[in-house]
C-alpha cells in the first residue's frame, strides 16, 4: 500500500473515530428512564468485568523521541522522530478511592523522520541532512497514578519519500514518558 493512501485512509479513520466519540452525551436521566421499560424482576443489570469501571477514551499524543534497535552493532538508539497524533483507547479505573486508571491507547499520526546519509541506502545530492514526513502507529500501557502518568509506548514508523531505503522503515520502536498534570 502507498504511505499517501495509507496516510489518507488511517487519518480518515482516526478523524471519525474522534468525532464520534466526542459527540457522545450522557443522556437525561429522566428520558432515560421513561425510555426503558420496567423489568418485572427488578434485577440489577451487570456489566461483564472487563467493562465494570471501563470507558473508551480519545485525545491527542506527542511523542517526542523513540527507541530503536541498532541491527549493525546490536545496541539501541535514541532517535528524535517527533509523532504528532490521536488516540483512542481502553480506560479502566484501578482503585475506588484513588485516582488511579490504566489505559491502552491506540494511535496513530504524522511523524518528521530525520534522514541522514547513516541512516539510509541511497546516496543524495542535497544536504547531508533532511526531514521527511511519514506515518506513525502504536499502542502500549499508560498507568496514571493521581497527577502523574507513567506510559511505554511501542510501534512502527512508515517514511513517506524515502521508503524501504530508511534503515527503520516499518521496524520497532518503543517510547516511554514521565509526565505530571498541572492544571485539573
Amino acid at each position: 500500500m502507498k504511505p499517501n493512501l495509507l496516510l489518507g485512509t488511517t487519518g480518515s479513520v482516526f478523524f471519525f473515530t474522534l468525532t464520534f466519540l466526542a459527540a457522545q452525551t450522557a443522556p437525561d436521566s429522566s428520558a432515560a428512564a421513561s425510555a426503558v421499560p420496567a423489568d418485572p424482576e427488578n434485577r440489577p443489570t451487570r456489566k461483564h468485568w472487563l467493562w465494570r469501571d471501563a470507558q473508551v477514551t480519545g485525545g491527542q499524543l506527542t511523542l517526542p523521541f523513540k527507541i530503536r534497535k541498532n541491527e549493525a552493532h546490536k545496541t539501541f538508539r535514541l532517535t528524535t522522530d517527533v509523532t504528532l497524533g490521536g488516540y483512542v483507547g481502553y480506560t479502566r479505573r484501578l482503585s475506588e478511592k484513588r485516582d488511579f486508571y490504566l489505559t491502552i491507547p491506540f494511535t496513530a499520526g504524522l511523524t518528521f523522520i530525520n534522514i541522514t546519509d547513516s541512516n539510509t541506502s541511497f546516496q543524495r545530492e542535497e544536504a547531508s541532512a533532511d526531514v521527511v514526513p511519514g506515518l506513525s502507529w502504536s499502542t502500549g500501557l499508560v498507568l496514571q497514578l493521581d497527577k502523574y502518568n507513567v506510559g511505554l509506548l511501542l510501534g512502527k514508523d512508515y517514511a513517506g519519500d524515502v521508503g524501504d531505503q530508511w534503515e527503520y522503515h516499518g521496524k520497532w520502536w518503543w517510547s516511554f514518558g514521565v509526565g505530571f498534570v498541572f492544571l485539573q
